[in-house]
């Protein structure tokens, strides 16, 4: 089953979750591979995660997205993240995760941010 939702707006690949939450090893597992393959195998160098449906995420999950920002970097793609409910913000906050990930609002400031990285040289991110 399918964890993300992917949608192209420019340059920008936008991965929506469909999980309201993402607690179980097994979908956070399923959801994590997802979201690496588009990295890995579809070569994407804008990728928004939007987190509009999600309202609980545990540590595991967390763990999921620091694996994804590393990958992020090593391979020169650019990571935003989106729409994230304020109960699972106060978790980035409190451990310090909102330093590490650019974090937007909405999906619309997202891509907006991942837009203006096109005069940006490749592996000066």
């Amino acid at each position: 089953m399918s964890r993300i939702e992917t949608k192209k707006i420019g340059e920008v690949t936008v991965a929506v979750c469909r999980d309201m939450k993402l607690n179980d090893d097994l979908v956070i597992q399923e959801w994590g591979d997802q979201l690496l393959d588009l990295l890995d195998n579809q070569k994407v160098t804008k990728l928004l995660v939007n987190f509009e449906r999600v309202l609980f995420m545990s540590s595991s999950a967390l763990r999921a997205l620091i694996t994804l920002n590393k990958k992020a970097k090593d391979s020169g793609a650019a990571l935003v993240l989106c729409s994230i409910d304020d109960n699972i913000m106060e978790a980035f906050r409190i451990t310090r995760l909102d330093t590490v990930f650019q974090i937007k609002k909405t999906e619309e400031d997202g891509t907006k941010a991942l837009a203006l990285l096109s005069d940006i040289a490749p592996g000066a991110r």
